[in-house]
Order: structure tokens, then C-alpha cells, then sequence
């Protein structure tokens, strides 16, 4: 089971001392096991809110294309990209240097560098949503990249915060909560 710390606080009245981390220990010795407490946002360092401003197709490759991306504060960067669902105006997620991802949605997660793809500057990676692991979130195709022009999010902006992933996960071990169905929500988490 997920419980939402955010939610938590929403409905307990927490002292500022108790994080996430403090709270799962807790629980976990007094109630119910806390497997993992996961940063959503921790997940997203990197990666911001781009805006495409202008697509040239790629010198030298049929596949790709040459996207000049707004990353806020008037920065316009290049970024080599395949995706087929690209156009002007579109908000994506934008991975910078130093983000990680998972090429095509699939192997380990590999850290992001500025690099030349087919001699064309690429300073990032715009994403499709499984390879920032928001996949069961937002579903896409192959080759489609993840459209967040729906968002409030500015070019430059954090991903987490445009799409309000600033959260803690506590997943609880179910095992451990057979005999309290009273556990089963978080309300019934909160009384406890």
C-alpha cells in the first residue's frame, strides 16, 4: 500500500521535526512495516519544464530532429530528439545534464550529459514519459514524447513542482496490515 506523507500532514497536524524518514521508523516499530519512503521529487532532479520553440530537421540523420528548447531565464538550448509527437509550442520535460533517465524506458538508469549526437550539439534529453519513470502516470506510445502543455509550468521550472510530484511515499507492507483493515486508507493511518 502507498500512503502520501503530503496527505498525512493534511490530516494530522505533524511537528515540523517529523520527516518522512523519522515517521515511516516510527510507524514501522509501533504498527505497520515501512518497506521504502520514496522522494518523488528526488527522482526528478534535473529535469524541467522545456517549451519548443522552433524544429529543423537533422543534417544528418532521417530519425531525428534538431528542437531549440526554452529552459527559462531566456536560455534557448539545442537538443537532438526522435520523438514523433514534437511541435512548436509544445511543454516537455526536459532532462539537463546530470538527470537521470532510462533510454527507451528500459535498462538502467544512465545519467544525462551536454554530447554530440550525429555531429549536432544536444545539450539534454527531451523525455518520453517512461524514461523519467512516469509511465503508468501518463501512458505514451513508442516514440512519443511526453506532453505537458497542460501544466501551469513555466520553461525552467522543476518537472516535480509543475506536475505537484513534491511528495514522500511511504509504502506499507500489506502482510503486515491483514488484521487492521482499520489501517487500510489513510484516514485510518492518521487516527493511528
Amino acid at each position: 500500500m502507498q500512503i502520501s506523507y503530503n496527505w498525512l500532514t493534511e490530516l494530522v497536524k505533524l511537528p515540523k521535526e517529523v520527516t518522512p524518514a523519522k515517521l515511516a521508523q516510527a510507524l514501522t516499530m509501533a504498527t505497520v512495516e515501512v518497506e521504502a519512503v520514496v522522494d518523488q521529487a528526488a527522482a526528478l532532479a534535473n529535469i524541467v519544464v522545456g517549451e519548443v520553440r522552433e524544429l529543423k530537421k537533422h543534417p544528418n540523420a532521417d530519425q531525428l530532429q534538431l528542437a531549440i528548447v526554452d529552459i527559462g531565464k531566456k536560455d534557448l538550448v539545442q537538443i537532438v530528439c526522435g520523438g514523433t509527437n514534437l511541435f512548436v509550442g509544445m511543454k516537455v520535460a526536459l532532462a539537463l545534464p546530470g538527470a537521470r533517465v532510462r533510454w527507451h524506458g528500459q535498462g538502467e538508469w544512465v545519467a544525462i550529459q551536454a554530447t554530440a549526437i550525429r555531429g549536432e550539439q544536444s545539450f539534454g534529453m527531451i523525455c518520453a514519459s517512461t524514461e523519467i519513470g512516469l509511465g503508468e502516470v501518463f501512458p505514451n506510445q513508442p516514440n512519443e514524447i511526453l506532453n505537458i502543455s497542460f501544466c501551469d509550468g513555466q520553461p525552467g521550472d522543476s518537472l516535480a513542482a509543475a506536475l505537484n510530484l513534491q511528495d514522500t511515499i511511504l509504502e506499507i507492507d500489506n502482510k503486515s496490515l491483514t488484521n487492521r483493515p482499520d489501517l487500510w486508507c489513510h484516514y485510518g493511518l492518521a487516527r493511528e
